[in-house]
């Protein structure tokens, strides 16, 4: 392995290459303040806070000086500001009343679920393996247009998975362990546009 690397080392010394960080897509920094609130979900528990989380690390990642308004779910911004639904005078009235230019709003959607062991009759608390979808927009709360939208989808087997009929409840005792990589992948692919990238800069001279 470090002979290998030390070949490629050599190999881009000669030939005028580097690698070079580029900036990030979209920069959220003269936002100033950007709002959130926790995704939606088909699934209870403690999933959609723990991706919601994972969603707020990888966009400040690269971006420190960004600072993210922690709303609370859709149910609870919708009854403090005494709106019905998520429409263009809702997100007016969020703007105003959190001092937000724009807000993070988000799904995400569990399906395709193999449990792969199961116990106890009425109650079953398993490993599965899950497809999960986490869909996300920035909207600009003054007008409601839409900023900026992506979404990513990964398959893993996780744990902390309980069954209530039909009703599935992510609440693992340590989340990090259960569906950790599950969470860290969606957001990884969903939040590209404000981290970091990489690439090769040459400068050769014929």
């Amino acid at each position: 392995m470090r002979t290998a690397a030390f070949v490629i080392a050599v190999a881009l010394l000669f030939t005028g290459c580097a690698r070079v960080y580029v900036p990030p897509a979209i920069d959220l920094k003269p936002h100033e303040v950007v709002g959130i609130i926790k995704f939606s979900s088909n699934s209870k528990g403690d999933l959609t806070d723990y991706v919601t989380q994972k969603f707020i690390e990888s966009i400040t990642e690269d971006q420190e000086e960004l600072r993210v308004a922690e709303l609370g779910n859709e149910k609870a911004v919708l009854a403090a500001i005494d709106q019905a639904d998520l429409g263009p005078d809702a997100l007016k009235a969020i703007g105003e009343k959190y001092k937000v230019a724009s807000v993070f709003i988000g799904d995400l959607t569990v399906s395709d679920v193999k449990p792969s062991c199961i116990a106890g009759p009425g109650f079953a608390s398993f490993e599965a393996k899950v497809s999960a979808k986490l869909a996300v927009k920035l909207v600009e709360t003054a007008t409601g247009i839409t900023l900026w939208t992506n979404s990513g989808r990964d398959e893993r087997t996780v744990a902390g998975v309980s069954r209530f009929g039909s009703d599935l409840s992510f609440d693992a005792e340590d989340p990090d362990e259960a569906y950790g990589d599950l969470a860290r992948e969606l957001c990884r692919r969903v939040t590209h546009d404000f981290r970091h990238t990489r690439r090769s800069k040459c400068c050769c001279h014929r």
